[in-house]
């Protein structure tokens, strides 16, 4: 069943600037475009809006960044191209490409909210480990990532008086989002994630800090982990969480690295996971239950991440109908915390209403 819902896909061509010159990194500008010839080729196509980002506005960094990370960045990349650490290159481009992606963060949430309808970002470079200052959390590089276009959209949000869900799918642990967000009540964020790899962090009992103890979720997952443990999530997690927590507003981290075709990651989801998240965005906008959101796309190395990629939008607009998977819990210790940490967010949820 198509939903009514039209999803605007925030794209521009200038992403292909920030490249490595000799194709030897992961991160590379076809992830974006072969995932976008995809897309144009799927029925989906006849229900999406491509629109271009607005022009940098270099405070919007500034929101999330201390400045002299940003003056960092800046002077990093005028430098043209090399590596700032052992996994994140700049070049002369990446400056002024991830300020548009970051004003484009906080103008897409502002512009959801509004008129209620989905936006989807296809931004590069990435995102969700760059913490207030760089590195976050004590990791030993920036994966890939220059600016939190996460931790960017969301205090758009608050700073207008409205509550978020973040919802982190990524393979690898949203460090600098957690780090940037993990004081501020007005965020409930749920990261699933592969335990044993970079960066290290996110840890089942990492529930944040101060007044918004309780309102990080961290769902580490052993190798191997495939469909039936995301579904148990959905069911056990991700909806009784938002069903207390009550957000205005969903922001989806959407990496499709935890397919089992990833050469980065040891996860076995397949298609239907991302098609069960993105039935999962479009039933909740469909019912009113949130007024807004904004996907953000995250890793994805592999083939098998464009066929997710289509899967996510497909199902988002009703197109795709929504899997039927199976559950499966995932390891004891995560059953067995969930029941404390959904009490600290019962408690952390009443106290900021």
């Amino acid at each position: 069943m198509v939903w009514g819902l039209r999803l605007k896909i925030i794209y521009d061509q200038r992403h292909s600037l920030h490249r490595d010159p000799y194709g030897r990194h992961p991160e590379d500008p076809r992830r974006v475009e072969e995932g976008l010839a995809a897309l144009r080729a799927s029925e989906a196509w006849g229900y999406i809006d491509l629109v271009n980002p607005p022009e940098p506005d270099y405070s919007a960094a500034l929101m999330v960044h201390d400045e002299e990370y940003v003056d960092r960045i800046k002077r990093e990349s005028s430098l043209g191209f090399h590596y700032i650490d052992p996994d994140t290159y700049v070049n002369e481009y990446t400056f002024e490409i991830a300020s548009i992606f970051a004003t484009a963060a906080r103008e897409a949430a502002l512009s959801s909210i509004a008129s209620g309808e989905p936006y989807f970002i296809m931004s590069r470079p990435g995102g969700h480990h760059a913490g207030r200052r760089g590195r976050a959390m004590g990791a030993p590089t920036l994966g890939f990532c220059i600016f939190d276009y996460t931790s960017i959209a969301a205090k758009a949000l608050f700073d207008n008086g409205y509550r978020v869900m973040i919802l982190d799918i990524d393979a690898h642990h949203g460090n600098g989002s957690q780090e940037i967000l993990w004081l501020e009540p007005r965020a409930l964020h749920i990261d699933i994630h592969q335990t044993g790899i970079y960066p290290g962090t996110g840890g089942i009992w990492s529930i944040g800090g101060g007044v918004a103890r309780g309102t990080k979720i961290n769902i580490p997952l052993e190798r191997g982990s495939g469909d039936s443990v995301y579904s148990w999530i959905l069911s056990h997690v991700i909806e009784p969480a938002r069903k207390i927590y009550e957000p205005d507003f969903l922001i989806v981290f959407a990496g499709f690295d935890a397919h089992m075709e990833d050469p980065l990651t040891g996860l076995e989801v397949t298609e239907d996971t991302y098609a069960m998240f993105g039935s999962y965005v479009g039933r909740l906008l469909e019912r009113g239950e949130i007024a807004g959101s904004l996907s953000i796309l995250g890793g994805g190395y592999g083939e098998g991440a464009i066929t997710s990629f289509v899967a996510y939008v497909e199902a988002m607009l009703g197109i795709r109908e929504q899997p039927v998977i199976g559950e499966e819990e995932p390891s004891p210790g995560v059953v067995s915390a969930i029941p404390g940490i959904m009490d600290l967010l019962r408690d952390a949820a009443t106290r900021i209403k």
